[in-house]
């Protein structure tokens, strides 16, 4: 639909430094990035040079970026990014002190942080050059980014409603876009096995391939699947 192409075409992307977000103080975040002028992350910078990192970056969310301010409030941006030149991690909400970070990195033959980065990049050069590229944005907008509200159950026996942000994890986002793509060109038939550690994430790389692959066509707009079937003996999964 050409319509449709010059409207996703239109859509401007911008990136401004040291923004200012609140009417209380002079503070202000490294880097924020916008669709159409509207907030969409939030990133502090870290550089080992100066003897600071990551863990700079997460202390600075936990203990300076009040969740109150309006642009840090739940839902308000989508993820909240505390990057140095070797690591990446990321937040979808701001608690203050308990503000959860996962791990936002390639993985090292095996281990956690990233592999050595081509001369003259840094190691967390994939967070700018892929995930945070413009077709790649719209993507995580359209097919990752999720809002999840889940029943807990309190001390005192009474259910609660829990309200989750879920942000696809960097092996969780390279699994579903490399299987994806080897479809599109390949077609249905092939076999893929996929290793996943305990607490990573499985349910949700299943889901969202799962999705993909029921709306997954060719370049002549032909389906690659006529249907999706999970086969699962998780109640998590089922749901």
């Amino acid at each position: 639909n050409p319509e449709t192409v010059a409207d996703y075409e239109g859509n401007i992307l911008s990136v401004m430094r040291q923004v200012k977000y609140s009417t209380k103080n002079e503070n202000s975040i490294d880097m924020v990035l916008f669709v159409n002028g509207l907030p969409l992350f939030t990133a502090e910078l870290k550089n080992q040079f100066t003897g600071q990192n990551f863990i700079n970056a997460i202390s600075q969310y936990r203990t300076d970026r009040d969740p109150k301010e309006k642009l840090l409030g739940f839902k308000r941006c989508l993820t909240h990014f505390a990057v140095d030149t070797k690591r990446a991690y990321m937040t979808t909400r701001l608690t203050g002190l308990t503000t959860y970070f996962l791990p936002f990195n390639k993985g090292n033959n095996g281990s956690s942080g990233n592999p050595e980065a081509p001369e003259g990049k840094y190691k967390t050069h994939y967070l700018w050059e892929e995930v945070l590229s413009k077709d790649s944005v719209f993507d995580l907008i359209s097919n990752f980014i999720q809002e999840v509200i889940e029943e807990k159950e309190n001390k005192d026996g009474k259910m609660r409603k829990e309200e989750k942000l879920i942000f696809p994890r960097y092996h969780q986002l390279e699994t579903v876009k490399r299987i994806v793509a080897d479809a599109k060109v390949h077609g249905s038939g092939k076999n893929y096995l996929i290793q996943h550690s305990a607490g990573s994430g499985k349910s949700n790389t299943i889901a969202w391939t799962a999705h993909r692959l029921a709306e997954l066509h060719d370049a002549d707009g032909v389906n690659v699947f006529d249907g999706v079937i999970v086969v699962t003996d998780r109640r998590v999964l089922d749901k």
